[in-house]
């Protein structure tokens, strides 16, 4: 053995490579995209941009009101929002009726990301929250 320390080596391999240094030269030579905006664990924690309230309404009208709601929020270049679906507690036998289609909805539409049940104090399971795709247009 050599007789130096763990320490010794330790001290020595830090003097001669600069991880920070190396990282920032990999993140420049990437083949990622050029960050455009906040991460995506960033958008997850953001309060929503806006929101739809489907409470009272009928299965139809919640189907219609999710797409468009959907459609024009993109358009405006959200990125995430709520929608409020309720538990279906008082929906016949219990059992959740707009949740599901609604969920479905969200999931195929083209320019989500994904759709995840919120924290507890932005609705929980009685709600859905929605992440958009970024724009690629507005990207310079």
């Amino acid at each position: 053995m050599s007789g130096k320390s763990f320490a010794e080596i330790y001290s020595q391999w830090e003097r001669t490579h600069d991880e920070g240094r190396e990282i920032a030269r990999r993140a420049k030579t990437s083949d990622a995209p050029e960050n455009d905006g906040p991460s995506i664990n960033q958008i997850r924690r953001m309060a929503a941009q806006d929101e739809l309230d489907l409470h009272e309404m009928i299965l139809d009208d919640a189907v219609a009101a999710t797409k468009q709601f959907l459609d024009r929020s993109y358009s405006r270049g959200f990125r995430k929002v709520h929608i409020i679906t309720g538990k279906g507690i008082h929906s016949k036998n219990g059992e959740a009726v707009l949740r599901p289609s609604v969920l479905r909805i969200c999931q195929e539409h083209p320019k989500v990301r994904e759709v995840f049940v919120p924290k507890a104090a932005e609705g929980g399971s009685g709600a859905l929250s929605v992440i958009f795709k970024a724009d690629r247009r507005s990207v310079v």
